[in-house]
């Protein structure tokens, strides 16, 4: 019998039946998961305190032989991230990482950059107090990771980058950025982003994972840059994601 063996975070859990559990896993060498923890509902040890949201586990998974979906045969606590469930804004910011993570990811689709990312993620939402921050830079490495990354550099139409005071205008089906001289001002699908949260945006991408919590971002660059972010996410998976609305970015 062959076996699935790899670090784990738990991006999902759903009740099945009386007594199991489905989870979805990011793991490190498969990717995405989808995996049935047998009896998870009834067994006073064998998955307790385990199969929890953002936990990290060893994970070992017998594949299905019908299904692509296999059997949980052993789970081991690595971290659980306490603080995460101690803290309403900072669980909230890693529900709705995880649902991201989710949506944006096929199964059995193996990226460890991408696995390391939301390792980073958790850690760093349960250690710092930057969390909305945090929340940002994950989601901009997250989508040039994937290849969707927004095109910052110049406005998609004249292609220059002029240091002004007026806006430029994000646009979720173009992917990038527009000037005001290039833009029809009454197309409701655009979405003003002034020059300091560009530039943060640029600087989030640029910077390694070990040198972005040096990075500061303003508040109101930080909702100009949620907002780009979550309507280019609804406009790309075609599709709300519910944990917006539970996770403030002004906290």
């Amino acid at each position: 019998m062959s076996f699935l063996q790899s670090r784990a975070i738990v991006l999902k859990v759903m009740d099945y039946g009386e007594s199991d559990k489905i989870v979805i896993f990011y793991t490190q060498h498969f990717g995405k998961l989808k995996a049935i923890a047998k009896g998870a509902k009834r067994s006073k040890k064998r998955f307790v305190n385990k199969l929890e949201f953002f936990s990290l586990l060893d994970i070992t998974i017998v594949p299905g032989r019908l299904s692509t979906m296999g059997r949980i045969d052993n789970a081991s606590l690595v971290n659980p991230f306490p603080t995460l469930r101690e803290n309403y804004h900072r669980y909230t910011a890693a529900m709705l990482v995880c649902e991201l993570m989710d949506q944006w990811t096929r199964e059995n689709d193996s990226d460890e950059p991408l696995f390391q990312l939301l390792c980073w993620c958790l850690h760093e939402l349960s250690e710092r107090d930057s969390i909305a921050e945090t929340v940002i830079f994950f989601l901009i490495k997250m989508l040039d990771l994937l290849g969707m990354g927004l095109m910052l550099e110049h406005c998609l139409v004249c292609g220059e980058m002029e240091q002004t005071t007026l806006p430029y205008y994000f646009s979720p089906a173009q992917s990038g950025i527009i000037c005001s001289r290039c833009c029809r001002t009454n197309d409701i699908r655009l979405i003003p982003l002034s020059m300091p949260a560009i530039k943060s945006m640029q600087m989030a991408r640029s910077l390694p994972l070990t040198r972005l919590n040096r990075l500061k971002i303003s508040g109101k660059s930080l909702a100009e840059a949620a907002m780009v972010l979550k309507l280019y996410c609804n406009f790309q998976l075609q599709r709300e994601i519910h944990s917006w609305k539970q996770f403030n970015f002004a906290q």
